[in-house]
């Protein structure tokens, strides 16, 4: 994943929590780091649809990793 990509990602992350986020690790749980509510989750989405003119699937939700998050966004990101 370009690192353009990733950066397109945390601006969305930071415009839905209104935080900044200086370092995720990637293999680590997503869910843990973050600290989302279930509004802040769908918000998430809804930003990077948007940002990405893409739907994602909602399997995505329950990815764990940012690793593995990242790898399914490319996959969509390559189907347009």
């Amino acid at each position: 994943m370009d690192s353009a990509t990733k950066v397109c990602v945390f601006k969305v992350l930071k415009k839905v929590t209104g935080r900044e986020f200086d370092h995720i690790d990637l293999d680590g749980d997503l869910k843990s780091q973050l600290t989302l509510d279930s509004i802040q989750i769908v918000e998430l989405f809804a930003g990077l649809e948007q940002e990405f003119n893409i739907e994602l699937p909602l399997s995505m939700m329950t990815v764990r990793s940012g690793n593995a998050f990242f790898r399914l966004l490319e996959e969509e990101l390559n189907k347009r």
